[in-house]
């Protein structure tokens, strides 16, 4: 009996344990992971859901989704039911995937607290140039073309695409081209436009790319992908409200160019373009220039088919007699049917440093014609210049006298007049009763007459004169605060008062020396007031320079008066 008992006891168990398995009501949670539709194709968006029976706060491990997949989005939501008295809560999550692969891509379980899901097994379509919806050809489809299969390293290749759209799309994107060693650059927006095409209407979006290969062999540019959401009538909804979406992708086909290396007899830098122009102008339109007035030289470079980072320094050579400051130049572009138009401009100030005829001799810049395969130059003419002595030249020019005019000028003065001599004795009776009347208030008030001369003296007094001490030491402050305006007034005013003629300018100053590397300085510190930027400006004008300048001008002082005094016997 007591081993019967047992054996009824064991049995009582097991079905005992089963039932708890069995029960839905007691069971474990269990998770899913399924796939919205199995007919994908590459470039495509497909839904992966995870649900869960139970309500829990841990999260999916999503970094087990393989590589080739990109998350597009996540979501998470929650349902809660009251059935017979019991409840039951489900969870899940819905993570939008893409991938651009191909074949067969295996989803692995993906756990969620204590609890695993079962694997995915997915094979991925290749994709097409084209999506055929409802019996119609072509709905949709994708050109990609280059304007030539073969070129030179850094040569422009304009690389175009067209997507043509016969229905609507939602959530489209189109993807950027990619081109192994290379620079890719956007030209301008978007273009669209319709085009009919066999009795069907497109709307068709074109964009296009300039592409410069840094690197001679075989450039492959990679193929363009459009994915969208199309209203598809051929599936069917519960609900008649909801529209009736799939997704879809096209590609567009791999282009493959032929890169050429730099020949080798072409000049460095290397500048492959289908047109190049040098041009200048000047502020002045005359051939004339003055020694120690600056002009403005600008030099204009224009490239096609090169962008502005592309084009080289104009190189300027050394003219004796010349100085050339230039300020920072300005890069900028313009988007064209032919790409890219890459622009160079530098402005110069240009100051003479000694008067006659000065050349500036032909600039030139060397570029490779892709046109013609052959290398060309673009020039800027030689020029020549009459230059006239500064103002300080002409002003120490000794002036002729005039004798005639001067002398019947006197004679006439020194002529008398009736009218001269009334209007004498009328001007002396007024001064005499102005200064009767007062007299007669003096009286009254002493201090009338004297009082206004006190304190016209004590304000004379209390603003003295400024010394050639109290100059130096504020052209010293300008020149340690780098102050470009302060130092240019400083110096002059200085200057001024070390010279026995007013120095009005920089450049007067500059044709006042007889150091030419001291002029130089002064000369670049006036040329640099033209400058765009004046807070990259560095004075190099020292202490030394300051008192080669006070003895120049001092010994031109002493020399200039020991001309002046007149011999004491004459010969």
């Amino acid at each position: 009996m007591k081993i019967k008992f047992l054996m009824v006891q064991k049995l009582c168990l097991f079905l005992l344990s089963a039932l708890l398995l069995l029960s839905p009501s007691i069971s474990f949670a269990k998770l899913t992971q399924s796939i919205d539709r199995t007919d994908i194709h590459a470039g495509e968006s497909f839904l992966l859901t995870l649900q869960v029976d139970e309500d829990t706060g841990a999260e999916p491990d999503l970094s087990l989704i393989p590589k080739e997949f990109t998350i597009v989005s996540n979501s998470q939501y929650q349902q809660m039911s009251y059935v017979n008295g019991r409840s039951s809560i489900i969870k899940g999550w819905k993570i939008k995937l893409s991938t651009l692969a191909t074949g067969k891509i295996t989803i692995p379980p993906i756990p969620v607290g204590k609890d695993t899901s079962n694997a995915v097994i997915l094979f991925i379509k290749d994709t097409s140039d084209r999506v055929d919806l409802n019996g119609q050809k072509k709905a949709i489809y994708l050109e990609s073309k280059v304007d030539q299969t073969e070129g030179y390293v850094q040569q422009q290749v304009i690389f175009t695409v067209k997507l043509y759209r016969a229905v609507n799309t939602h959530y489209a994107r189109l993807t950027e081209p990619s081109a192994g060693e290379s620079i890719i650059e956007k030209l301008g927006d978007d273009v669209q436009y319709d085009k009919t095409i066999d009795e069907t209407r497109y709307v068709v979006t074109e964009r296009r790319y300039a592409i410069f290969p840094q690197k001679s062999g075989e450039l492959t540019i990679d193929a363009i992908n459009f994915t969208a959401d199309i209203n598809d009538p051929s599936r069917r909804n519960t609900n008649r409200f909801l529209n009736t979406t799939r997704p879809i992708s096209v590609n567009s086909k791999a282009i493959k160019v032929k890169v050429l290396a730099q020949p080798a007899k072409a000049a460095t830098p290397w500048m492959p373009a289908t047109e190049v122009v040098l041009a200048d102008k000047w502020s002045s339109n005359s051939n004339e220039l003055t020694v120690g007035e600056p002009v403005t030289w600008t030099i204009l470079l224009y490239a096609q088919g090169l962008s502005e980072a592309q084009l080289p320094e104009v190189s300027l050579p050394k003219i004796n007699g010349l100085q050339f400051y230039p300020d920072t130049a300005q890069k900028e572009r313009q988007i064209n049917e032919r790409g890219i138009l890459g622009q160079r401009i530098e402005k110069l100030a240009v100051i003479p440093s000694k008067e006659g005829t000065i050349t500036i001799p032909e600039i030139s810049i060397k570029w490779w014609d892709t046109q013609s395969n052959s290398e060309k130059s673009a020039t800027i003419a030689a020029k020549t210049f009459t230059v006239l002595p500064g103002q300080a030249a002409l002003n120490n020019q000794p002036k002729p006298e005039k004798i005639g005019p001067q002398v019947e000028q006197k004679i006439v003065e020194n002529e008398p007049s009736t009218f001269y001599w009334k209007s004498a004795a009328i001007s002396l009776l007024v001064i005499w009763l102005l200064t009767l009347l007062a007299l007669v208030r003096s009286k009254n008030d002493p201090d009338t007459i004297s009082g206004p001369r006190i304190k016209r003296a004590k304000k004379e007094a209390s603003t003295p004169a400024v010394t050639q001490s109290e100059r130096y030491k504020r052209l010293r402050n300008a020149i340690k605060a780098q102050q470009v305006e302060s130092i240019e007034r400083h110096l002059v005013d200085w200057a001024s008062s070390l010279s026995n003629t007013s120095i009005h300018s920089l450049g007067h100053l500059a044709s006042e020396l007889n150091d030419s590397q001291l002029a130089n300085k002064i000369l670049a510190l006036e040329a640099f007031r033209y400058a765009a930027n004046k807070d990259s400006y560095q004075c190099d004008i020292s202490k030394q320079d300051l008192a080669k300048i006070e003895t120049s001008l001092v010994t031109k002082i002493k020399g200039k008066n020991q001309q002046s005094i007149p011999p004491l016997y004459s010969n």
